[in-house]
Parts: C-alpha cells; sequence; structure tokens
C-alpha cells in the first residue's frame, strides 16, 4: 500500500531542493523571484490594481490598527507555543500525533478538506498580500509587482514592494506595511466568527432535544447498535438530553433495571428508528494495575450489582463503594455481551479494592485529598449504555463558536481544533440532526466556507505575527526594538548588531518550541 505521507515529502524535498539548485537563475530573472522556498511569478502589469484600491482605502489607519492586532497575535502565538510545549511533555510516544497532522497542506492533512481548504486558503493568502501592498502604496511605496505563489501548489498571491524604497524607510512606516498582511487576516477571521456565531446559527434548531452519540464503547451493546454521529432522542418512556456525568446517573422517569432491555429512540440521517438496548452503566474503561484490572472485569460489561446492591447509576455504585473501608473484597456482577452472537452472559468478579487517596497519590497528586484515604476505589471509568456524547444544544453551541464568547481561551482552542474532531466541515449525519432555513446543501456550505475563511485567515496572521525570520513577525520584531531604540534608556537598540543578537535568539527560541512539539512526544 502506498503511503502517501512518505511521497509527499519527497516531492518537498525535491521542490526545495530545485530551488536550491536554480535560486542563483532565479535571482536574475525578471518574471521569478523566491519567499523562502515558494515561488513568485511577478507581473508588472497588474500593479494598478492595487493603486485603485489604495486611493480609496484608509491604508495608514489600517496601518497602525494592524500593528495594534498583530502585537496581541504574537503575544498569543507565542503563549500558545509555549502551552504546547508544556503539554507536549505528557504525550507518550505511541499518542504522538501523525506527521500529516503537522502538515498544513489540504488534502494532505486529514483534517484540511481539499475543497473548502484549498479555496480559503488561497483567498487568505491573497488578500494578506494585497493589504501589503495597498498600505505601501498609501505611505507611498512603489510596487515591484505582484503575482502568483507557488509551492508545489498554488498558495495564492503575492505583492512585492521596491525593496530598496521599504527597507529605506523609516521603521515605522515599515512595521505598519508589515503588519497589514496579518492584520486583515485577524479582521477577516473575526468577520467570519461573526457570521458564523451570530448569523447562521441562530438560525440552526435541533430537530430533537436528544444526546448526539460521538462514542462507544468497545465491546458493548451500544458498540454494535448505536453507531456514532447519531442522535439518541429517548429511551424507555422518556426523552434523552443528558451529557457528561449526569449520563451516567440516568434514571429517565423511573428506576431502569440493569441488564433489562427498553426501547431506545434512534435518529441517524434522518430516519428514526426504535432499537430495544440493556439498561446500565457500561464499563468503559479499566486502569492498569489497580484492582478491576486485575480481578479482569471486561470493558464493555454492564454492571448489573456490587455487593447486595442493584447499580442503576453511578450514584449507587459510588455510595456503595464509599461504605466499604479500602482493602476488603466486594462481588460485582456485570452482564457481559458477545457482539459477535449478539448474547448475553452474567460474570460475578470479587474485587479488592484501594483507596481513592491512592490512586491520586499515584496518577493526579494535585488533586488529592486526605479525605480520600477512607473511600473506596476500583479503578473504572463509566458510560451509559457505553455511549459517550453531548446534548444537541451543547453541540451547536460548539460548531457555532459560541464558547469563544463565553469561555474565551479554551473556546478559541476548542474552535480551532474542531477540524481534527472530523466537525468541519459539518458532517452530513450532524447536519441532519438540525432544521435550518433554506436548502441544507446550500445553508452548510455556507457554514463551512466561513469556517474555514475563519480558521485560514487566524491562523496565517498568527503564524505570521510570530518574531521568526522566515514570518512577517520577524522583520515587525525587528522594526519594534528600532522603534523603542528611540528611547534614550533603550538607546543600545539602535545599534544594528545589538538588535540583530535579540531577533536571531528570539527567533531561535521560537524555532526550538516549534521542534520541541514535533520530536519530545516522539522520544519521551
Amino acid at each position: 500500500m502506498i503511503n502517501w505521507l512518505y511521497i509527499v515529502f519527497l516531492l518537498v524535498i525535491l521542490w526545495v531542493m530545485a530551488i536550491m539548485y536554480l535560486a542563483p537563475r532565479i535571482s536574475r530573472s525578471k518574471h521569478f523571484g523566491l519567499l523562502g522556498p515558494a515561488l513568485m511569478v511577478k507581473s508588472t502589469k497588474n500593479r494598478n490594481i492595487i493603486d485603485r484600491i489604495a486611493k480609496k482605502f484608509p491604508g495608514v489607519l489600517f496601518g497602525k490598527l494592524s500593528v495594534v492586532l498583530v502585537i496581541i497575535s504574537s503575544i498569543f502565538a507565542v503563549v500558545l507555543l509555549i502551552y504546547g510545549s508544556i503539554l507536549s511533555i505528557n504525550i507518550k510516544p505511541s499518542n504522538a500525533p501523525s506527521l500529516s497532522l503537522l502538515i498544513g497542506l489540504p488534502g494532505i492533512n486529514p483534517a484540511i478538506p481539499i475543497s473548502y481548504g484549498l479555496v480559503t486558503i488561497i483567498a487568505a493568502v491573497a488578500i494578506h498580500e494585497i493589504f501589503h501592498g495597498v498600505v505601501a502604496r498609501r505611505q507611498g511605496i512603489k510596487l515591484s509587482s505582484v503575482g502568483a505563489l507557488f509551492f508545489i501548489i498554488p498558495l495564492g498571491a503575492f505583492v512585492e514592494p521596491d525593496e530598496k524604497e521599504i527597507m529605506s524607510a523609516d521603521p515605522v512606516v515599515r512595521r505598519r506595511i508589515i503588519a497589514a498582511g496579518p492584520g486583515v487576516n485577524i479582521v477577516i477571521a473575526i468577520i467570519s466568527l461573526i457570521i458564523v456565531t451570530f448569523l447562521l446559527f441562530p438560525a440552526v434548531t435541533p430537530a430533537h432535544q436528544g444526546l448526539y452519540v460521538e462514542s462507544t464503547t468497545g465491546g458493548s451493546a451500544a458498540a454494535s447498535l448505536i453507531p456514532t454521529g447519531s442522535e439518541l432522542i429517548s429511551y424507555g418512556n422518556s426523552s434523552v438530553s443528558y451529557s457528561g456525568n449526569a449520563l451516567v446517573n440516568l434514571t429517565v422517569d423511573s428506576v431502569l433495571t440493569p441488564g433489562q432491555n427498553y426501547t431506545a429512540e434512534i435518529s441517524k440521517g434522518g430516519t428514526i428508528s426504535r432499537i430495544p438496548i440493556p439498561a446500565g452503566i457500561v464499563v468503559a474503561s479499566v486502569i492498569e494495575g489497580l484492582p478491576a484490572y486485575n480481578a479482569s472485569i471486561p470493558v464493555g460489561s454492564i454492571i448489573l450489582s456490587v455487593g447486595n446492591e442493584v447499580a442503576y447509576n453511578d450514584t449507587v455504585l459510588s455510595s456503595y463503594l464509599d461504605s466499604v473501608t479500602p482493602g476488603n473484597t466486594v462481588n460485582m456482577s456485570v452482564e457481559i455481551y458477545n457482539t459477535t452472537t449478539r448474547t448475553n452472559s452474567i460474570k460475578t468478579y470479587s474485587v479488592n479494592t484501594t483507596s481513592l487517596y491512592y490512586y491520586y497519590s499515584k496518577y493526579d497528586p494535585s488533586a488529592n485529598s486526605p479525605s480520600y484515604a477512607g473511600k473506596s476505589f476500583i479503578g473504572i471509568t463509566l458510560s451509559y449504555f457505553g455511549i459517550g456524547g453531548l446534548a444537541l444544544s451543547g453541540m451547536q453551541d460548539i460548531l457555532s463558536g459560541k464558547q469563544v464568547f463565553t469561555i474565551p481561551w479554551t473556546g478559541i482552542l476548542e474552535f480551532i481544533s474542531l477540524p481534527f474532531a472530523y466537525l468541519y466541515p459539518v458532517p452530513s449525519s450532524l447536519a441532519s440532526l438540525f432544521t435550518v432555513p433554506f436548502s441544507p446543501f446550500v445553508f452548510w456550505g455556507i457554514v463551512n466556507v466561513f469556517y474555514w475563511l475563519f480558521w485560514w485567515d487566524l491562523l496565517l496572521a498568527i503564524t505570521n505575527a510570530l518574531p521568526l525570520f522566515v514570518f512577517d513577525g520577524g522583520q515587525f520584531f525587528r522594526d519594534t526594538l528600532y522603534i523603542a531604540g528611540k528611547k534614550e534608556r533603550l538607546k543600545f537598540l539602535r545599534n544594528d548588531a545589538n538588535v540583530g543578537k535579540i531577533t536571531t535568539f528570539v527567533g531561535f527560541l521560537v524555532l526550538f518550541l516549534f521542534l520541541w512539539e514535533i520530536i519530545v512526544p516522539r522520544i519521551v
């Protein structure tokens, strides 16, 4: 089987080698140029388009605004790098993300769709470059050329200000020109987010107030009977809209006997079906080295009883374990589902409990408490039926970006990461669970376009804002130091050598953080 990831890396290496070999000839050409490893195909015929835009656009004011936006973006990007570097320490090599997820190319990165991804990245790069040129013209800087930018595939357009004029310009002016590209990307990202959150999603209504099934536990009846991406509308005689911890304490309107079948109403792709599924809390996982693992309690089994107590939900199970002194033995009866024959069998296990204090001392010492010493723990996680999910109204909040405004730091990180959970483009199975004001195909297409405009423009802005020599942020940081050097107490920054040392150090520090996130999870 062909490993496309290796082919992509080979193409990148060959492209870079060809660029390095042809670099002397390219540098002498009037029609071609280099922007790092990217090839610029130049033209001087279309510069008047930029001039016409610049005449009507408040470029100086926008340049000043962009400076503020880039400073904020740069701080955010550095904090994000540091945060990611800290998280990477705890990632095991077996859980390290695939290298394909680190390549920001549509179609290569499985999280980035070719259709939406390619169109919106070209638009983001093109507008980025155009606004460099617009602000440059408003500041009186000539343009040498405009054209197309290639790195194996087309990446968008570029605008090339006259090198002599821009390098001899006042650092204040030059910084505005450099900031204009990332600045307009931030503005577009904000506008796109507002459109998705406040214009499009308010028109979306869940068809039912049910539970969106995000995952199922292997070995459980649910794994065979309830497809992921579906909606659990009701169970027994009542509707279901629980999520998280509330789900494992599910009792609906009456107590549901563990192991007995009740009818589940499920919506999948617009079709509603009714399926009998056994009730009860399911062993979602067992923690290695702890009592349930040592007793070989199977994942996916339904807990019927513990001691003499019927395990209706997690509250019953937890209350019983709290009444048992750690170190004692408890009997746990479970129902095991055979996924091949779709039959059940009941088995009782003897489990020697440990203390909750021992668990936290080993796995999460910062959350430990002396009060846990008297609480028994067997080392399992639970789910109801064997499903994990979220109320459909909660899914709507996640997809809409609403959390960006309610819990900014967590919200923005979660909204950016939605493609890696395969929630953007919004899958048809999920989209079918909502009603929309007009053609679902058109409506969700518009939602996906604006999401990817937000995604690419934000990522392009914060990446370019980094104080790294290959990005706009490298020259922006250098000019910021020159501007700061106008103050008497910072006059040492008037020396090019001092500025060069600082920018080099900061650039290598940023590069180190980049490499740290890639390498550390694969070797630690």
